[in-house]
């Protein structure tokens, strides 16, 4: 089987490297248990990690309805992505969420990508000395399944066409902006908190509630925005309390990035994001249950 790496993301990892090589890691805050969207056990891995998860996105969601979602853990903070195509294709729905691998950003020599038992395969130093031979060398490993029998009309990997290149450019963006934190897995409440609703619970008109796979949801010092995975529709805080959802330009991916640059005040590439977390961020965030039950 020919695996090709993606010169672009290969560029990108060049860049992640560059610019979280002296990043310190952050853990828990003791006096903030609240606060998980920020800790992460290894920084460099975790930019990695989303550059290596584009290529998989990229070779094998058209394809294999393989979407790759990072994962919150109650005690470490972001530490894995599962490589799955439960939340993807309404005919895997009852797949193990770790079927297909999982993304280890905890451990030595991370990213360390597993199937299971049997595949074990350590990217951390060959994404420094040859970042497209550790690209090529994880594409081979991930399965890549056909997609089961029967009809799909309503499957994600089917009407977000534009999910792998905003997944690229997100990527990209965490990449070169140390601090950023992106998540896909988010809780909609439909009952207000402090007085207000979840920006989706309105946005969507009511309709969206409970756990969702329809966003990206971005944080960057205490600006917060939602990006549908098809790209069309952002919300995002104008003021505080005032939010407005309007159409994000997804057919160019050049002025994707610059719109997700200009909405999240990311200015200057390799700088580190000022840390610090809204309260609509951590009224939003993943809870550590749901998350440990991906485990």
């Amino acid at each position: 089987m020919s695996v090709v790496a993606d010169p672009q993301l290969v560029m990108a990892l060049h860049r992640a490297i560059a610019h979280y090589q002296n990043v310190e890691p952050r853990t828990i805050p003791v006096d903030h248990p609240e606060m998980p969207e920020l800790a992460t056990p290894d920084r460099l891995a975790y930019a990695v990690g989303w550059v290596l998860a584009a290529a998989i996105v990229g070779s094998r969601y058209r394809t294999s309805a393989i979407d790759v979602l990072p994962v919150y853990h109650p005690e470490h903070g972001w530490d894995r992505f599962l490589v799955t195509r439960r939340v993807t294709c309404r005919l895997s729905a009852t797949e193990p969420a770790d079927s297909l691998g999982t993304l280890w950003l905890g451990e030595e020599d991370a990213p360390v990508f597993t199937v299971g038992q049997s595949v074990r395969l350590a990217l951390g130093k060959l994404c420094k000395e040859d970042p497209a031979e550790a690209m090529r060398r994880l594409l081979f490993a991930v399965p890549a399944p056909r997609l089961r029998h029967g009809e799909h009309a309503q499957c994600a990997h089917l009407h977000a066409e534009r999910y792998p290149t905003i997944y690229r450019v997100t990527a990209e963006l965490i990449a070169d902006y140390p601090g950023l934190i992106v998540a896909r897995e988010l809780f909609v409440d439909d009952q207000p908190i402090d007085g207000s609703y979840h920006p989706l619970y309105t946005a969507s008109g009511g309709r969206l509630t409970g756990w969702t796979y329809e966003y990206f949801q971005y944080l960057a010092g205490e600006r917060i925005l939602f990006l549908k995975i098809d790209g069309r529709l952002a919300t995002f805080e104008i003021e505080p309390g005032i939010w407005r959802t309007e159409e994000a330009p997804c057919q160019d991916e050049m002025a994707l990035r610059r719109y997700l640059e200009e909405r999240l005040d990311l200015s200057e590439p390799g700088r580190p994001i000022i840390e610090v977390a809204s309260r609509q961020a951590e009224e939003s965030r993943d809870t550590p249950d749901h998350q440990e039950s991906h485990k």
